[in-house]
């Protein structure tokens, strides 16, 4: 871990916390797929990629989420590169600080403590069909993040970002973070359908099939949302969480609270889209009500 991998041709990738793809059609420049987890690692890839004699020309971003921008500003300062990101990630990558104002507001959080605050602002040009570098391709993979992204570079390595999850991180983080179930799911049956050499996600080594793993991100989502349902009648969000918890047995600290609470309701809402339940104002509580 923490080195640079080939995949196949010009394409490789940083093993990290969070890989980081790598495009290098001309041995000399190359493309960056994210720029890394945490200040240390972008130091880690840097002195490597120099060691291989590349410089960074771009790096996409695909998705704001800061285990994917915390070398941005470094690379961009160093190298004079180009950031890209698609349109709704881009403000969250200017001010990196709106995301804990999202999904943190009203808790008492202390900067140091909070991974959102390692990455500094950087400024991303907005993904158009015409300004992407040669070789590379975008595919939307809407769910996970506002308006995140893939790519497939020319040697048909698809890097898949938070798409799919290993089981490892299903394992460990018990309900993940979505910020929109229902498309998350429409995103995993269509991952199933593109056909690539190399599959890569931001959180699990690259495998020549996706197939398997999609599906089971499908099915534990699903397993997630038909809790959700069985916990609904007549309860608000606060109780629905409650229970929740005390189902699955899980342990929280304070500080990962209002993380786990935004998932709660975004798998509400996606029963809502269902159908399956509606909220009715009753007594001072919005409630949930099956339909």
């Amino acid at each position: 871990m923490f080195e640079i991998k080939s995949i196949k041709n010009n394409t490789w990738y940083f093993e990290s916390f969070s890989n980081v793809g790598i495009y290098t059609p001309d041995g000399k420049n190359a493309v960056l797929i994210d720029s890394c987890d945490h200040p240390r690692m972008v130091k880690s890839l840097d002195r490597q990629l120099s060691e291989m004699g590349l410089t960074v020309s771009a790096v996409i971003n695909t998705h704001c989420h800061v285990d994917h921008i915390c070398g941005n500003r470094y690379f961009q300062e160093k190298y004079g590169c180009r950031l890209l990101s698609t349109e709704k990630e881009k403000p969250f990558i200017r001010y990196p600080d709106l995301e804990s104002e999202l999904y943190y507001a009203g808790v008492d959080i202390k900067k140091e403590s909070s991974p959102f605050f390692l990455a500094e602002p950087s400024e991303t040009e907005i993904i158009w069909e015409n300004n992407l570098p040669d070789g590379i391709k975008i595919v939307p993979l809407p769910g996970h993040g506002f308006e995140m992204i893939g790519v497939i570079t020319a040697d048909n390595v698809f890097f898949l970002a938070d798409s799919v999850l290993s089981k490892k991180t299903w394992d460990q983080y018990r309900l993940p973070f979505f910020h929109d179930v229902n498309s998350t799911i429409e995103t995993l049956e269509k991952i199933k359908t593109v056909k690539a050499d190399i599959y890569v996600p931001s959180h699990d080594a690259p495998t020549d099939s996706i197939e398997d793993l999609a599906q089971y991100n499908i099915d534990r989502l699903k397993e997630k949302k038909e809790l959700v349902l069985s916990l609904c009648e007549g309860r608000n969000v606060d109780s629905i969480y409650t229970e929740y918890v005390k189902k699955e047995n899980i342990k929280l600290r304070a500080s990962q609270y209002p993380m786990f609470a935004v998932m709660i309701k975004n798998l509400l809402q996606s029963l809502v889209e269902d159908g399956k339940i509606h909220a009715e104002y009753d007594n001072y509580r919005l409630v949930y009500e099956l339909k």
